[in-house]
């Protein structure tokens, strides 16, 4: 269980009904999108229900349910929420986790600011919270315009699929867990891709860049697993065609012998 609260800030009165019910919906887009991001369930794992409304700036808190019995992941969801809204007020970059539908929502969020009696907008959770003015609006508009395109490749994690209109999935950044939505033929890859959902994975073709460098869209021309650490041969399976190569010697110690020598 967690709760986020938002807060429009505006004077008495003043703040339309259609603003507070437009971000209401907009900033729980945004945490559905997180958590399946998070959860990697692919209908989500979590419901939020209102526990408090506050007048004067208009107020909501609302609190997550789990819909699964084994894990929870409200909190995490909580805080990459205010966390990522925060990352794109002060740094005008990519949060992770955040798809371009959820940056799509974070736009129209940051969108009511200074329209309809809302001078700005507060998020947090139980461990932090931001404050949302107009500059958002901008440094999105910056993070999800095309600068340039290249040819390149993606690492990362592939959690979602779709197939509705144009078929995408989407790819998490191996380190920084930031998402690239990756359009592709459905028939050249979609069973190609259902085999490696959940799987590191790298993908290749032409990468769409924002204005800060990051990749936003890729255009599939190739796709290949990454194999796990776990999965890598031992040295000593390495070693393992030729017994005799090292003598008396264990493959580790040879390579540390040749290695200083």
């Amino acid at each position: 269980m967690a709760t986020v609260n938002l807060t429009l800030r505006g004077a008495p009165g003043n703040i339309s009904f259609r603003s507070f019910a437009s971000a209401a919906s907009n900033a729980v887009a945004i945490l559905e999108d997180l958590d399946l991001a998070i959860s990697h369930e692919p209908k989500g794992s979590l419901e939020w229900v209102v526990t408090k409304l506050a007048t004067g700036s208009l107020s909501v808190t609302i609190e997550s349910r789990s819909l699964i019995k084994t894990k929870n992941f409200g909190a995490e969801t909580a805080g990459a929420f205010v966390f990522g809204l925060e990352k794109i007020e002060k740094e005008g970059s990519s949060p992770p986790y955040l798809s371009e539908f959820g940056i799509n929502n974070a736009k129209k969020l940051a969108a009511l600011i200074g329209h309809n009696g809302v001078a700005g907008i507060h998020v947090s959770d139980e461990e932090k919270s931001a404050d949302i003015s107009h500059v958002a609006f901008d440094n999105i508009r910056k993070i999800t315009e095309i600068r340039e395109a290249a040819i390149g490749s993606v690492e990362g994690t592939i959690e979602t699929l779709s197939i509705h209109g144009k078929p995408k999935c989407i790819i998490y950044q191996s380190r920084t867990r930031k998402a690239v939505t990756c359009s592709f033929v459905r028939e050249a890859w979609f069973e190609k891709i259902k085999d490696v959902m959940g799987k590191r994975v790298i993908v290749s073709g032409s990468i769409h860049y924002n204005a800060k460098g990051e990749p936003q869209r890729v255009q599939l021309e190739n796709i290949r697993p990454v194999r796990d650490r776990a999965e890598l041969p031992t040295i000593e399976e390495l070693g393992g065609s030729d017994p005799g190569f090292t003598g008396e010697l264990s493959t580790e110690d040879y390579i540390k012998l040749i290695r200083n020598a």
